[in-house]
Formats: C-alpha cells, structure tokens, sequence
C-alpha cells in the first residue's frame, strides 16, 4: 500500500514489514517469502513498526502490538484520531495523531509516557526523526517547512529552526553525526547540520520527495523518491545526479532503504509491490533483483488456470494479466507485455502509456499448453485479441485482428486447446488456429454485440450469447 514498509534486523536476517489495507504482512528479505500475515483488523492499517518479535500497526486510532503475526495487546488508549509515522526511539515508541500531537508511549510497560501538542495553523507535524547521539530528543518537521528540537523528557523545546522554504515531506538521520536529510515538497534535498544550523549540500529532484535512505557499505550515495515512481541516486562526494531509476514502480513511492552494509535497495510503492534493486556494477547503476508484486488496481476477471486447482489467471483495471499460484507465493507473477521498462526510458514514457488496454475478457486451456499459447485475451476498446503464453509467462506469438475491425468483446478457447473464439461487436464470431494464429471460420447470426463464447467438451457445440437478447447454439465443425 502506500504506507512505509518497516525493516528489522535478527542478526544476519532482515524482514519486511508492510500494510496491506487492514492487515500486514512479513516477508524475509533475502528472497521476499511471505512468512506471516497479521491479524485482520476492523480499519485500514496507516502505519507499521518492527522492533524485535513485535510489529506495532497502527489501526483505528489504537496502536495494537502483535508476535509473529498473532495479537498481543494494544498501546494505552488515546483519543487523538488515526496515530500515523509510528517510530522507535530507545524504549520509546512515537506517533503523530490525526489531531497534530506528537504522542510517545513506553514500549515496555505499553503505557502512554507524553505528549506534544502543537497548533497546526503555525507548526502541522509531518515527520520526526531522533538523531544520533543526542540523548532524550527528537527533531519534528511541519509543512510550513520549519523544525523544532525537543527535550522528551521535560517536554520542552529546545530549539526552532527557520523554515526551509518547502513543507518537509520526511527526514532521516544521515552516516555524519548531527546531520539529517531533509527531503521538502518542491523537490529539494537538503543535508542540515541540526548542531550548528547550517545547510551542508542542497540538491533537487523532480516532484516532491516521498523518501529517501543512504547507503552504508562505504560507498557515499543517497537515494530518494517521488510521487511519480522514480528513485533518484545521487553521488554526495560529487554532489551531483548518478542515475534515475525511470518507472521504478507504477505508483507513489512510500519507502526507499539501504539494506545495512549491503549494496542492496529496498523499495515498495501504492502499485501493491516490493523491489529489491542490486548495486553489483562499476557504473553505480542497479538491476532490479527480485520483486513481489500484485495488481494495483481491483481485477475484473479472476479464472482458474488448468483442473487441479493449483493455478489462477486474473485480469485488472492496472492493465496487467497475472499468473497465481493458490500454494506458492513466490510463483506469482506478471504475464510479460514485452520490454516496456527498456522501451518508457527510450520513449520518456509512462509504462502505464506503453501496456495494452486493460483486459476485459480472457480464456484459458492447458491441453496445448507445451506446444503452442494457451491463453487468449480480448481489451477494452481494442479490434485485436492477444495469445499468451502461462508456460513463459509472457505474450504470445500472435495478434489475432478482427476481420470487420469491429472491436472484440468476447473469447473463448476449445477443449482441445487448438483453437480461439473471438465475439465480435458486430454480431460475428471467428474461430482461428492457436498454433498458426490464422482464421478457420466464422459464426454469423447475432445482430447485436456478442457479449460470451464458449464450447462444450467435445468440440461439438459453440455456445453464445449477444446483446440481441439470443443463445446461440452453433455446430462446431460447420
């Protein structure tokens, strides 16, 4: 979702936490296994914390502590609305309320241990980090653009900072004691020495800043996102823009992390996914590693994939047909459309301007599925069908045009796995060969828009219905 993921270490071992609506889930990240689901809670989780065995996740205005995906118990209760940009400092566990209070609990006794209240016309808090070393207090970030330094002991405020110029969007402590990373809402990176209050390096990025991490493998590099997808690395000794990561993901990046001492990057997106970027090249530049990843947007059509039950298809509004495995979740997978990631920075394009229509119909059969395509699929507003491949995960060999150039509505493949239905707008039904991808023959009747096709076990029947009001029963072979 498009909340942060959260990152905690168990000696060698990393693990992913990540919201998904009103659950989360917990992935090792070595090779994103999915190794728990949390309980299913009555509101939407808005943020997510590991620390040791617990994961807190913040839900409905209670913060619920939860081992190894089973609950535990809760924060003490506060009145302050939904708690976001929960973070650990110390013993301590911190939120920011819906009603602009900085609220810190003990994570021990799970007792509320203060709170920090703040006028939101002249300080609305956005993010908060603690920097290292300084004992007992914390810098707080607003979207005026101002920060202030507070003492969470005594609940003073120690210090004020004067505005940046942009709200900040989010903060992390950088490699150099008293030296944050400020990222702001017109696309400034600033590095600011929080001890002597001064700007160290500014750089600039497209769009706002929705995260950023910097490596420490002892190689001087950031990296920070935006809203439109894109990761941003940027050479500090140089101080100038390495490389950008075009299309990274399809959505708002939520979260950017440097993997401790690894030449590795964490990202994950509102696009419903997980990527891990490897850092392997003298160029500095990555390769995508592994991913997690699903539909961004509800599905239309969800289908089993063969008779054992093992497998499924599903078609969404995101423009993506999927592969599912119901026993492996690691089997999961986009059906490939080609190389548009290759083709969006060639063209400086969307890869969302590069997909097909989305998918509003599509057919399946395994019986063929070693010999030739097994999958054939109809696309809103489109005159052709596509053949896919489950067997290569990725697009077939042939497009299957309309013959009247009347847009496809409906499909269907025969028992026997050798040939395509295509329902016509105009009332037509065409059969064509799966292996060649030619046209064998034509059903024609309806006089309306064909709306579904399907054929009997036999291979004797076709069956359709049309907007005409008609079911159709046709003889397979004339």
């Amino acid at each position: 979702s498009s909340i942060p993921h959260s990152i905690q270490y168990r000696g060698q071992t990393a693990f992913i936490t990540t919201s998904i609506g009103r659950s989360f889930h917990v992935y090792d990240a070595e090779k994103i296994n999915l190794l728990f689901v949390g309980p299913h809670f009555d509101h939407d989780v808005v943020s997510v914390l590991s620390i040791g065995d617990e994961t807190f996740a913040s839900t409905g205005g209670r913060v619920v502590v939860c081992r190894r995906g089973k609950r535990v118990c809760e924060l003490e209760a506060v009145s302050r609305g939904e708690i976001n940009s929960l973070v650990q400092f110390g013993d301590h566990v911190l939120g920011i309320s819906e009603d602009n209070t900085v609220v810190i609990w003990d994570r021990n006794t799970r007792e509320l241990f203060t709170e920090i209240e703040f006028e939101r016309e002249s300080f609305a808090v956005t993010a908060l980090v603690h920097p290292s070393t300084y004992v007992n207090k914390i810098v707080i970030g607003s979207s005026q653009g101002t920060m202030q330094v507070w003492n969470i002991q005594s609940r003073r405020c120690l210090y004020e900072f004067k505005t940046m110029g942009s709200g900040i969007t989010c903060m992390v402590q950088s490699p150099v004691i008293d030296v944050l990373a400020l990222g702001l809402l017109d696309g400034r990176i600033l590095l600011h020495n929080v001890k002597q209050d001064r700007a160290v390096m500014q750089l600039a990025q497209e769009d706002r800043v929705t995260a950023l991490s910097f490596r420490t493998d002892d190689v001087p590099m950031m990296a920070t996102a935006n809203s439109e997808g894109d990761v941003a690395l940027w050479d500090l000794d140089n101080k100038r823009l390495m490389h950008v990561l075009q299309n990274a993901h399809d959505g708002v990046i939520s979260s950017v992390d440097f993997m401790v001492g690894q030449p590795l990057l964490i990202t994950s997106s509102a696009d419903n996914s997980i990527k891990e970027w490897l850092f392997d090249g003298n160029d500095g530049i990555p390769r995508l590693l592994r991913s997690r990843t699903g539909h961004f947007a509800p599905p239309q059509m969800i289908r089993y994939h063969g008779d054992d039950g093992r497998h499924l298809l599903s078609a969404g509004r995101d423009q993506t047909l999927r592969f599912f495995s119901v026993f492996r979740d690691a089997q999961n997978t986009e059906l490939s459309q080609g190389s548009l990631e290759r083709e969006s920075r060639v063209r400086h394009a969307r890869m969302s301007a590069l997909r097909f229509p989305a998918v509003t119909q599509f057919a399946s059969n395994t019986a063929m599925s070693r010999d030739w395509d097994d999958v054939v699929s109809c696309h809103q507003g489109s005159r052709d069908a596509h053949s896919w491949s489950v067997e290569r995960k990725s697009l077939g060999k042939y497009t299957l045009e309309s013959s009247d150039s009347s847009i496809v509505r409906a499909v269907a493949i025969s028992a026997c796995g050798n040939f395509g239905f295509l329902g016509l707008a105009s009332g037509v039904i065409e059969m064509a060969n799966m292996q060649s991808g030619l046209s064998r023959r034509t059903f024609v009747g309806h006089t309306k828009a064909v709306t579904g096709v399907h054929t009997d076990a036999c291979n004797l029947r076709v069956y359709s219905t049309s907007l005409d009001g008609t079911l159709r029963i046709w003889d397979f072979a004339t």
